[in-house]
């Protein structure tokens, strides 16, 4: 009796081993992606929104001035932040931006404009300030 628990047990073990290799050696399966890509389509002055999965545009909404310099998403991804640059190039003359859109991502509008109060051409809106 004691031989044969042994070998049961000895058994149950191997195939213990070989379930955890197995296990380990299976790749986990893909992530499904959740979410949207923004991009801040410069010469149209508009936020896109992109269906990645589809593999298209799902929305387009206006800017309130010319040239969106850069866009971030709020950490629970239900906000845009749009910092208009402004109409020229880093030490060009032209306009200076000075506001900043907000837009809300489910309802796909700019709910809000940000006005800094003077010309800032403002940008890199997760770790610049435009406060001096």
């Amino acid at each position: 009796m004691r031989k044969i628990s042994l070998v049961l047990l000895s058994a149950l073990a191997a195939a213990a081993a070989g379930a955890a290799l197995t296990a380990a050696a299976t790749p986990p399966p893909p992530r499904p992606i959740t979410g949207f890509l923004l991009v801040a389509n410069k010469g149209e002055h508009t936020l896109g929104i992109i269906d990645p999965v589809a593999g298209k545009q799902v929305a387009v909404i206006d800017e309130s001035g010319v040239t969106g310099h850069e866009v971030i998403a709020s950490p629970d991804g239900r906000t845009a932040y749009v910092p208009i640059y402004g109409n020229s190039g880093v030490g060009r003359p032209g306009s200076d931006g000075q506001t900043m859109d907000v837009i809300d991502i489910a309802s796909r509008k700019r709910v809000a404009t940000i006005d800094f109060g003077r010309p800032e051409r403002p940008h890199c809106p997760r770790t610049c300030t435009w406060a001096r």
